[in-house]
């Protein structure tokens, strides 16, 4: 296992809900007293949100907005994650007097994380002491607060300029979910009408923040809630929360209860590295391999469930058709229909179990999660990750409209890195990420496509036995009617018995077809064979290619094949079990 450079991946935490703060340094003095009032009553309530899912603060801690947020947090007790745009010694020259000494108290409080994103290397602090160059910094600020904030709280006058970084550029670039510059030109169209809004999208707190000079007759704090209405700079505003978003951070926030829970914990997983590995990595790998070997476990509690589920229906169904057939070939005991009518019930209760218990969702949606953390992984490790959108996928799939799979964007978002940089030691983290990836789940898909495969084969050849079986009996009872009928056998004729198998064998194996259906067996066949496509070629053109560019371009189109892969069969097997929304 390469070792990881700390300054390249990061501290950043792993599973906690990110409140992004953006606002001005220069907030209006006569503001400052209701700004803190709507501000706290925010916090409070999105603290109040989340029980079991740890939240935090991230802010730069810069002068006025960020600084009040961090102090409002403390006080909270949430959980404060300082991200500085540059190292210390240089971000501390953008400070007035006063300021500087609220900044450095905060640093030296134990209760808040501290980041420094690093400078691009082979440059010195010179390079950045003011102009263009600095304004970048803060650009890779604004991008990781884009890329990890679970929510962003915006400090906001409602006025759009042109200063890079700046709280109108970070709230355009949250809400459209991209990085690209804004202009005057992006100027925000606010929208009442809350048809236009993205139900999946970014949500944003906006609290009308005056700065000094801002001219007004009366300070009246407003706090309003933007979300993203389809264009680029296109926003409805709502008077309220938006409920699908709170909707959409329940499943987060559920999740979250089994993750720290002890459930699954007794399953064998299978980490991304091996533990006498692991001293060597960065914080947020770390962070991505253990979140990655709950997700796993998690997916195989509640598919054992679910499959166990499946499986007694059709046994259910199977024992069903063996009672009708005999009450009605055989000998027609009430007792038959009795236990009939019992296994109806008790297979309708299971449902109903089963409908609650939501195994079979949770089972696709963490398998989901865990494939995906499993990509990001080595996304990260090799540096490709700046190829690839990962949040971008997932909308595009549409695979978030689905019961159970909403908070799925919100969970990847906790896997962002403070900058997208490729690994110094590119090389190592290429060949291990051949070896430890590629190239074993190449292996992996083959092997199972050859087993899946193989009993696909032998089904064919039940069938076709059966039709022979079939033929065979209706035969015998055309051709030797007279000795099949004079033939017993615990006093049941010969004819009865040859009708009584000739319906109950097709019957079982329509129970048996309909439980691989229910499996998606055929999907899955067609799954590992494009993963083991994808995977085998991603291999090969590794191996013939000395470029580390080209290799992590490789990666990145491996990764994204990949998770369209994932969140397709994930979809198909949801179909398989619900109707579409439609039909109801």
């Amino acid at each position: 296992m390469p070792t990881i450079n700390n300054a390249i991946t990061d501290n950043c935490g792993i599973l906690f809900f990110a409140i992004g703060i953006t606002g001005h340094r220069d907030c209006h003095p006569a503001s400052l007293m209701q700004t803190r009032q709507a501000l706290e009553i925010e916090l409070r309530n999105l603290k109040e949100k989340f029980t079991s899912l740890p939240i935090e603060l991230i802010t730069g801690l810069a002068e006025g907005a960020d600084t009040i947020a961090a102090e409002i947090a403390l006080e909270l007790g949430i959980r404060v994650h300082a991200v500085l745009p540059m190292p210390r010694s240089l971000y501390e020259d953008d400070f007035s007097d006063e300021s500087l000494n609220r900044f450095k108290a905060l640093v030296a409080d134990p209760r808040i994380q501290i980041d420094e994103i690093p400078l691009p290397t082979n440059l010195n602090e010179a390079n950045y002491a003011q102009g263009e160059n600095r304004d970048k910094l803060y650009t890779r600020l604004m991008g990781y607060i884009v890329r990890r904030s679970n929510v962003l709280i915006a400090l906001w006058n409602g006025e759009v300029n042109n200063l890079t970084g700046g709280t109108s550029d970070v709230l355009i670039s949250y809400l459209n979910g991209s990085t690209e510059k804004t202009s005057k030109e992006d100027n925000l169209v606010l929208s009442s009408d809350i048809k236009m809004e993205d139900d999946n999208g970014n949500v944003a707190i906006w609290i009308k923040t005056p700065r000094i000079s801002d001219a007004f007759e009366k300070i009246t704090i407003q706090t309003r809630y933007l979300i993203s209405a389809g264009a680029r700079g296109v926003v409805a505003q709502r008077l309220e929360f938006p409920p699908s978003v709170i909707k959409r951070w329940s499943g987060f926030q559920n999740y979250a209860v089994e993750r720290f829970s002890e459930k699954g914990k007794s399953i064998p997983a299978y980490p991304l590295i091996q533990k006498k590995e692991s001293q060597d990595q960065a914080q947020l790998l770390k962070g991505v391999n253990e979140e990655f070997v709950r997700a796993d476990q998690l997916a195989v509690m509640n598919q054992k469930y679910s499959d166990r589920l499946f499986k007694a229906f059709g046994l259910m169904a199977a024992i069903m058709g063996l009672l009708f057939l005999v009450y009605a070939k055989i000998i027609a005991l009430k007792i038959f229909l009795i236990a009939y009518i019992l296994l109806f019930f008790l297979g309708f209760i299971m449902f109903k179990i089963g409908d609650r218990k939501k195994w079979f969702a949770k089972h696709l949606a963490y398998r989901a999660l865990a494939e995906t953390l499993r990509i990001k992984f080595f996304l990260l490790l090799t540096g490709a990750g700046r190829y690839i959108d990962t949040n971008r996928m997932i909308r595009l799939t549409n695979v978030e409209e689905f019961s159970g799979f909403e908070w799925l964007r919100d969970a990847v978002r906790c896997l962002a890195p403070l900058v997208l940089k490729a690994q110094e030691e590119s090389f190592e983290c290429l060949e291990f990420t051949r070896k430890a990836w590629v190239d074993d789940q190449a292996s992996y898909f083959k092997k199972k496509h050859h087993l899946l495969h193989k009993m696909h084969e032998n089904l064919g050849r039940i069938k076709s036995w059966l039709v022979v079986v079939v033929v065979i009996g209706s035969f015998s009872i055309l051709i030797f009617k007279k000795y099949v009928t004079a033939f017993e056998l615990f006093g049941v004729d010969g004819k009865t018995l040859i009708v009584f198998f000739m319906g109950l064998l097709p019957l079982w194996l329509a129970v048996w077809e309909l439980y691989q259906n229910k499996m998606a067996t055929r999907e899955l066949l067609w799954q590992y064979r494009n993963q083991f496509k994808h995977f085998s070629a991603a291999s090969i053109r590794l191996k013939n290619t000395t470029n580390s560019t080209i290799k992590r371009q490789i990666i990145a189109k491996l990764a994204e094949r990949s998770l369209v892969e994932i969140f397709q069969w994930s979809i198909h097997r949801y179909h398989r079990e619900h109707e579409p929304p439609s039909a109801g």
